[in-house]
């Protein structure tokens, strides 16, 4: 977190790619994909605010610079006012992108919490929850829940560890730049770019932190081994990385991403052609197809993939919830325990969610192991006005 702390984690957008080290879907370390983050350098002539004036040589140009031309010090005539009111989402667009991002991270994760059930039991359940006030009590309310299957999923689903691994010398290119240049792969569906749709961009790194940050969480209390572990014939394709598997960090945020990018393009008013169906269903082949090259690598069951696919879409819709101040959430539950193992399933993103041919697509239950959602009403007088201001700033680069 070192590098988050200072300007340089940030500054010029380039800092997103630091967000990289996290694993997942490279954290949105990808919009350094975009290449045009790396701040005023690319104007040429403002080279120098690139680096700003920490080098010896700008200091020393500066210093004899002020001496050349100063003057004698003359008292500020007048009384110098503040340029806004004070706690005013407006003065977000004051700030550096590594301000706003440590701003929007205060309003998203300071509402939210963490429980364990049963975790001496077969199958401990984990619980991400929404924290709001219930008259004048504070409460929390949960938001989603994951419920760890037990080994024999794991065990029977070993057989889609060895098949998929054929299909690794056809998505090498694509599973390595997924480890970090993932925005591309968004930008070829919905055409991002950081000149066009800067706020976009940072709307979608906001919730790729609240994706990698629950999911990690939620790794670390499920404690599911990678395929790996289970045999010395699994030899992923590239290195395991160091945290559990369950959920997928890789599908969570691939399933967010295109969540929170289909409804910015869809909701209230929709893009002439990204607010179609058509654009939706693209996004979620694309998310689809990202979460399954985890399991192509080896480096994931099929099974992860539905929780983290479950979890992303639940964190996405909520997100939006969040940044369009609407009245009701839906808490979502993937149970582990009822999850086929007698006929071992693959990760299909059509059981979670679903593209009618009319109508609006949505998250669905498929009744067993992703039982009916529960709807919760926000306290809309807390919502944050920081969040509306991201959004309706985004939107705007749509009209």
């Amino acid at each position: 977190m070192t590098q988050l702390s200072s300007q340089g984690g940030f500054g010029g957008f380039g800092g997103f790619g630091g967000f990289g080290g996290f694993g997942g879907f490279g954290g949105f370390g990808g919009f350094g994909g975009f290449g045009g983050f790396g701040g005023f350098g690319g104007f040429g002539g403002f080279g120098g605010f690139a680096t700003g004036a920490s080098d010896p040589l700008s200091l020393d140009a500066l210093l004899h610079n002020r001496d050349g031309i100063v003057g004698t010090w003359q008292p500020p005539a007048g009384v110098v006012t503040l340029p806004t009111p004070a706690d005013n989402a407006a003065n977000l667009e004051l700030w550096s992108p590594w301000v706003r991002a440590f701003a929007i991270d205060f309003e998203v994760f300071s509402r939210l919490g963490f429980r364990a059930d049963n975790v001496a039991a077969a199958h401990p359940a984990m619980h991400v929850l929404h924290l709001d006030r219930t008259g004048t009590a504070l409460a929390y309310r949960n938001l989603a829940t994951i419920v760890r299957p037990d080994q024999g999923v794991f065990d029977s689903q070993l057989s889609f560890i060895r098949d998929y691994a054929d299909l690794r010398p056809d998505r090498t290119s694509e599973i390595l730049t997924q480890l970090g240049a993932s925005a591309i792969f968004l930008g070829s569906v919905v055409h991002l770019h950081p000149d066009r749709t800067p706020r976009t961009l940072e709307l979608l790194a906001a919730a790729l932190r609240l994706a990698n940050f629950v999911h990690m969480r939620l790794k670390h209390a499920l404690a599911c081994p990678r395929p790996i572990e289970y045999s010395e014939q699994v030899q992923p394709m590239i290195l395991t990385p160091g945290h559990g598997s369950l959920p997928s960090g890789h599908a969570t945020e691939a399933f967010i991403a295109s969540t929170v990018l289909w409804h910015l393009l869809a909701a209230p008013t929709a893009h002439p052609v990204y607010g179609r169906r058509e654009a939706c269903e693209q996004l979620m082949r694309l998310s689809a197809r990202i979460a399954i090259n985890r399991t192509v690598a080896g480096l994931h069951f099929p099974v992860d993939s539905v929780a983290g696919a479950l979890l992303g879409l639940t964190l996405g819709h909520y997100f939006v919830a969040r940044c369009r101040q609407l009245t009701t959430y839906d808490s979502w539950t993937f149970d582990g325990s009822l999850y086929p193992t007698a006929v071992p399933e693959d990760f299909n993103w059509r059981v979670l969610f679903s593209i009618p041919p009319m109508g609006n697509p949505v998250q669905i239950s498929n009744g067993t192991y992703v039982p009916a959602s529960t709807s919760n009403t926000f306290d809309t007088t807390w919502h944050s006005p920081l969040l509306a201001w991201l959004w309706n700033e985004a939107k705007a680069e749509w009209s």
